[in-house]
């Protein structure tokens, strides 16, 4: 999603220089990246989880929780810097999906990766359609790939049909009513 706001900046539709969107990826590689992957390597290195894919319910929680801390932290740095309010709304999205899918692991598996793939579905159909984006391929190109990853979820057996398309539909739905209530 960062991409494609910078995408958006280079087509002029937000005004923000490029020495800023220099320091927008540092801080967003730095804090989605970099830091939750090393702490999730530690967790392993340290036994608490048996693998960097986590396939067991039970293991999930605690990277849930280091990512939702620093999708939080990038929250807050974006937004006492005020730059622009999407890259804040991403971000609050992007913690309240971590959150509600611990939650929900603690009863059931959902599909992650079809969570965030109804969230950017949802939000690049926002995107174009609220700044007149007259090219279909960004929201084609979405979906399309949404299918895959919820195939490939479905191919290597990692989740249930219904977890997959809950998944989708969640991350969404979320987007929609945080994108509603948040932008009003």
């Amino acid at each position: 999603m960062v991409i494609l706001l910078f995408w958006m900046n280079h087509n002029g539709l937000i005004k923000t220089s490029a020495d800023a969107w220099i320091y927008i990826g540092i801080i967003v590689i730095i804090n989605t990246l970099i830091l939750p992957v090393f702490l999730i390597w530690m967790l392993k290195k340290m036994g608490i989880i048996q693998s960097m894919s986590m396939n067991q319910r039970n293991e999930r929680l605690y990277p849930f929780f280091i990512t939702a801390i620093f999708y939080f932290t990038t929250w807050f740095v974006f937004n006492s810097l005020n730059i622009f309010p999407y890259l804040t709304l991403i971000f609050s999205i992007s913690t309240s999906l971590v959150l509600i899918a611990a939650f929900i692991n603690v009863f059931w598996k959902i599909s992650i990766h079809n969570m965030s793939m109804g969230a950017v579905s949802a939000a690049i159909l926002f995107l174009t359609a609220s700044h007149y984006i007259v090219s279909p391929w960004p929201v084609y190109s979405t979906f399309i790939l949404s299918g895959l990853v919820g195939y490939s979820r479905l191919k290597l057996k990692s989740h249930s049909p219904a977890q997959v398309y809950s998944g989708f539909i969640l991350g969404a739905f979320i987007v929609v009513f945080i994108t509603y209530y948040g932008l009003l």
